[in-house]
Formats: C-alpha cells, sequence, structure tokens
C-alpha cells in the first residue's frame, strides 16, 4: 500500500461523524464510494493505493478543509485467497 497524507487537526475537538455516504456500483465487483464526515480537520488531504493481491484493492482521495471531510474511494469488492492466489 501506498499512502501520502497530511492534516492539522483542532486538539480541543474530538469529532468524528458521518454526515452522508453514497455507493455507486461501477460494475460486479467494482465500486465507488464517497462519504462527507464532519471532523476535526482543519486542513489536510490524503491519497492512498491498495495493491492487488490485498482485500479491497484500489484508491482513496480524501480533502479536509474546515472540520469537513470529502472522501473518495474506487474499490474491488473481492477478498484475496492466499492460498488460490486469487480473488473470491
Amino acid at each position: 500500500m501506498i499512502y501520502i497524507g497530511f492534516a492539522i487537526r483542532n486538539p480541543f475537538q474530538q469529532l468524528h461523524r458521518m454526515l452522508k455516504d453514497w455507493v455507486f456500483p461501477v460494475s460486479k465487483n467494482k465500486t465507488i464510494e464517497i462519504g462527507l464526515y464532519r471532523t476535526n480537520a482543519i486542513i489536510g488531504g490524503s491519497f492512498g493505493i491498495t495493491g492487488f493481491k490485498q482485500d479491497h484493492a484500489g484508491f482513496n482521495f480524501d480533502i479536509e478543509l474546515l472540520s469537513y471531510n470529502l472522501d473518495f474511494i474506487f474499490y474491488d469488492n473481492r477478498h484475496y485467497d492466499e492460498r488460490k492466489n486469487s480473488t473470491i
């Protein structure tokens, strides 16, 4: 997995609440999720890639600004079986 991210957070606030979540099936095994959260972040963001031969391979991207977090995830629904060396 590759992950790059940063955040400046309000240390006096402990908040992480989902406001809305949208799920869009793209195909039988691929899905896009978009989530809107209320957090304690002042500013931040991240980008991550989950490689092949792992559960839910895909990528994610999020932006945090003034206590709101917008999260975008594109992933494979399947799980990886190490014994069979394939997805199930």
